[in-house]
């Protein structure tokens, strides 16, 4: 079975050695690894570059599965030189923490961005489906997207639904990374959920 898992920093596995975007060894004990799935997640994606991301592999190797962690609607896909650091596609992302300027003066209507995610979201799956490869979504922030198509967890973010499953505290974790823990439960929910 070919499993595919896309998404930002939270699925690449930033922080689990260092919180190099670049290092290629944060993804070596994240989820996607512990589920033998090919992880093509990139640090400050936004959920257009995760889109395009899936899109374009999922039609160029056709996987069975495709694991999609969505990050928050509030960032933006660029393909200008706001920075060099760039995904294998060339995309860039605009966010309010890292651009202020150009997010203030494009893209500042958060209504806007938040039905630009469902509609994306939700076409997303719909396209997978069409393709026969099945999706699996989750969000991992807690500025979730209520969208109308199946997410783990009802549309609840992965650290609450770890934290409401575990006896551990999220108060030290909330909007962190996950740290080893957080990757190995949710590597042992979906091995479940998949029937792996």
């Amino acid at each position: 079975m070919k499993i595919y898992a896309n998404g930002c920093s939270f699925v690449m596995g930033q922080e689990l050695v260092d919180n190099d975007p670049l290092n290629i060894d944060n993804t070596k004990t994240a989820f996607p690894a512990l589920i033998e799935a090919h992880n093509d997640a990139w640090s400050g994606s936004s959920n257009q570059a995760i889109a395009n991301r899936t899109v374009e592999y999922c039609n160029r190797v056709k996987p069975d599965i495709a694991i999609i962690g969505w990050s928050a609607y509030s960032r933006i896909n660029a393909f200008q030189h706001f920075h060099e650091r760039k995904d294998r596609l060339g995309q860039t992302t605009i966010k309010p923490s890292t651009h202020p300027k150009e997010f203030e003066s494009f893209f500042n209507n958060d209504e806007m961005l938040y039905m630009q995610s469902k509609n994306l979201v939700e076409g997303t799956y719909m396209i997978l489906s069409n393709m026969r490869v099945r999706p699996v979504f989750f969000f991992s922030f807690n500025d979730v997207v209520k969208v109308d198509v199946p997410t783990l967890w009802n549309n609840k973010c992965w650290n609450d639904a770890y934290y409401e499953d575990t006896d551990k505290s999220a108060k030290d974790r909330k909007q962190q990374h996950p740290d080893q823990d957080q990757h190995n439960w949710l590597a042992e929910y979906l091995k479940e959920y998949l029937e792996l």
